[in-house]
């Protein structure tokens, strides 16, 4: 029987018969894929905790018909602070979901997104920052690995600066901020398109100006109000995700924080919770693994 072996993150698991699990794996090799962990329900089976959500195992795997089978399995990581943690142990396990929701399309990024995952998750447990803005680091990079992470230095529509004087909206459809000026303007439009009666059109510059009246309903309907300072947490997170030395961008950050760290708090809270609303808009899915916390809140 043909074997292979893998590096990776458990991201997934459900029930198979009466004693074994599948398990949903990302790996630095393949990416997403799935096995079968023989025997990982039954008390005592050495297989069992590897088989945990958010655990880094090397794997020899067999061939399978349908799914491959785990044959071997060594822990390299279990991220153990985690689980003393229930809000840094949900924001992983956010991560776990976004992987499974968007691992297919990395692509030749694999490798790549794995090493920041770990590294992510590895953060979230052992580092003292705050966990809603850790998170929203990795939203970042995974949104920029994706190819679509938002643009909050120019204006979506008119590409024009922005700056903390003229950001306005975030619109989820365009992908990225509103400039006040082009942000009324949608909205006027919209306004106006709701108030003129359906009619018969008798030329194409009629339809024309019909479709632009109807994107213009369908932009407004997807802004959301974004004050500077939450534009400005956006930014700093969207360093934070590309800046390697993250330690020294962590000083940066903690200094600057200093002087009114509630306000800044709240705001790194608006921005994730924006954030996690545009991945959900591009996934045409809800994100389940936070309700936790909301719940707690």
């Amino acid at each position: 029987m043909a074997t292979f072996s893998l590096t990776a993150i458990n991201v997934g698991t459900f029930n198979l018969g009466e004693a074994d699990k599948i398990i949903t794996l990302f790996s630095r090799e393949k990416g997403m894929h799935r096995a079968v962990a023989k025997g990982a329900r039954k008390p005592g089976a050495k297989i069992a905790g590897k088989a945990e959500l958010l655990n880094v195992n090397h794997l020899l795997l067999a061939k399978g018909k349908n799914l491959d089978i785990i044959t071997q399995c060594e822990s390299i990581e279990t991220y153990p602070n985690l689980r003393h943690d229930l809000t840094r142990l949900t924001y992983a396990l956010y991560y776990a979901e976004l992987t499974q929701v968007f691992g297919q399309g990395l692509g030749e990024d694999c490798a790549r997104y794995f090493e920041r995952l770990t590294l992510s998750i590895g953060l979230m447990a052992a580092s003292g920052r705050d966990a809603a803005l850790l998170c929203l680091e990795f939203e970042f990079a995974l949104l920029e690995m994706l190819g679509i992470r938002p643009e909050l230095d120019f204006c979506v529509s008119c590409r024009d600066v922005l700056n903390e004087r003229n950001v306005s909206a975030f619109n989820h459809e365009l992908g990225g901020v509103l400039c006040q000026k082009c942000f009324y303007k949608i909205r006027a439009m919209a306004n106006s398109a709701v108030s003129v009666a359906p009619q018969v059109h008798e030329d194409p510059s009629d339809n024309f100006r019909s479709e632009q009246r109807s994107e213009a309903i369908d932009s407004q309907r997807t802004n959301v109000y974004v004050t500077p300072l939450v534009w400005k947490r956006m930014v700093l997170a969207r360093i934070g995700a590309d800046t390697i030395d993250i330690d020294v961008n962590a000083n940066v950050r903690d200094h600057a924080n200093k002087s009114n760290e509630a306000n800044m708090k709240m705001a790194t809270s608006a921005a994730r919770r924006l954030m996690q609303n545009y991945i959900e808009y591009k996934s045409g899915r809800r994100m389940r693994a936070l309700d936790l916390l909301a719940n707690l809140a």
